[in-house]
């Protein structure tokens, strides 16, 4: 098939190649606009959760805890298949509850739940006392929680054990976190809840900025629990709330869809998650996004593009803005946009968007955003660290209500 083009249109074809080509950089720098929808199996659905429960990462867990999850792991491997017995089972179940009682509040919430998934690990050992000692001395909100994460990923994700008790009691206790006010159970809570509009929120729990009807209807709780969480500052909630309104039903107001998918993925993006700081800065360059199903419409503004990217480059190398490639492959294409904002493209019609004072600007605040990121992070780490050392003061508790069940208790070396 041949086409036939005068030089006008040619030049004009060129252009937009030009143009188009100048997008793939952008498109290229975010990788993906919105999640993708993948079907997972058990254990990862497990990590999944885990991950965005905020469990505990392998930095934060002591090597006593890490060693005997590498033993079991292993154990799983061996040569011909074969798997731990019962004496090895104990043995390691015996160190795990000798460290926590020496101070590992992991090693405590690990011993309390194994024996639910594997009870050959406890055998002859009762250490129903571990689960209502944590409670009472972290609180319902961190207690119950930590003992939902280790069943999630430690004993489900790795080694792949029985689900059963998994999804009978990691969900229990991730709701009562929840209702003690806990974020990091409430995204785990709002996917196991039924369906349907009778539901009242707790007293005092009320939301900001709930849900309209043209999304919660007929999941009423589902988006209370995922909007609740996100108001008090979980990164993925904002981001996960922010891309259900970005994918816009018929009938649905664009002008207010719009408004809270920037409200949530502009919280998302400050608290953490990078990813929504690369969508935005692309809505906030062109001034409208429908890729992937969506629809957001937004005021072209390239100082808070350049914002999101530059605070999207620091999350990646502790802070600091370089534009060197070699350093930062983020704060290179960040410096790349920066330089057409400000110069603009002739050949494309693309005139400077952004003056010299903001360029200025826009770094300054991505640098106090990233610092505000940081400074709440460490303050709820310290909080968090406060909390299991008052705890720690009440091991002398446990190991009496342990011996006084007959457990049978080493010292540590």
């Amino acid at each position: 098939m041949t086409y036939c083009v005068d030089a006008n249109a040619t030049s004009t074809m060129r252009d937009e190649i030009m143009k188009h080509l100048l997008c793939l950089v952008s498109v290229l720098f975010s990788l993906a606009l919105l999640p993708a929808v993948v079907f997972a199996t058990p254990a990862e659905e497990a990590k999944f959760f885990y991950e965005e429960a905020s469990g505990p990462t392998d930095k934060e867990l002591s090597s006593e805890v890490k060693i005997v999850r590498a033993a079991y792991k292993m154990s799983l491997f061996r040569l011909g298949g074969t798997s731990m017995d019962a004496s090895e089972k104990q043995y390691v179940f015996n160190e795990l509850l000798t460290y926590g009682l020496q101070g590992d509040i992991h090693a405590l919430a690990m011993a309390s739940v194994l024996p639910h998934v594997d009870p050959e690990f406890s055998e002859g050992i009762d250490v129903s006392p571990i689960e209502p000692w944590l409670i009472r001395h972290l609180g319902e909100a961190e207690g119950h929680w930590l003992l939902g994460v280790f069943y999630l990923h430690w004993l489900s994700g790795f080694p792949p054990l029985s689900h059963a008790p998994v999804y009978m009691n990691a969900p229990d206790h991730f709701r009562k976190s929840a209702l003690a006010g806990n974020r990091k159970s409430m995204l785990f809570t709002s996917g196991h809840v039924p369906k349907g509009d009778d539901f009242t929120p707790p007293p005092g729990q009320e939301l900001k900025h709930p849900m309209p009807d043209y999304i919660a209807k007929g999941e009423r709780e589902k988006w209370y629990w995922t909007v609740r969480a996100a108001e008090l500052g979980d990164a993925w909630a904002n981001a996960f709330v922010g891309n259900k309104y970005a994918h816009v039903q018929p009938g649905w107001p664009v002008e207010e869809t719009s408004r809270m998918v920037l409200y949530y993925w502009d919280r998302a993006a400050r608290l953490g998650y990078y990813k929504a700081g690369s969508w935005l800065s692309l809505i906030c360059e062109d001034g409208i996004n429908t890729d992937h199903g969506t629809h957001i419409a937004s005021d072209i503004d390239c100082k808070k593009s350049f914002f999101y990217m530059a605070l999207r480059a620091r999350y990646f190398t502790g802070g600091e803005y370089s534009k060197d490639k070699n350093k930062s492959e983020a704060g290179a294409a960040a410096e790349f946009h920066a330089q057409k904002f400000l110069k603009g493209i002739p050949k494309i019609n693309f005139t400077p968007c952004m003056t010299k004072s903001q360029y200025e600007a826009a770094l300054k605040e991505s640098k106090i955003a990233y610092d505000e990121f940081k400074a709440r992070q460490a303050e709820e780490k310290a909080a968090q660290q406060a909390l299991y050392d008052k705890a720690r003061e009440a091991l002398p508790e446990l190991r009496a209500e342990l011996e006084a069940v007959g457990a049978k208790i080493a010292e540590a070396p």
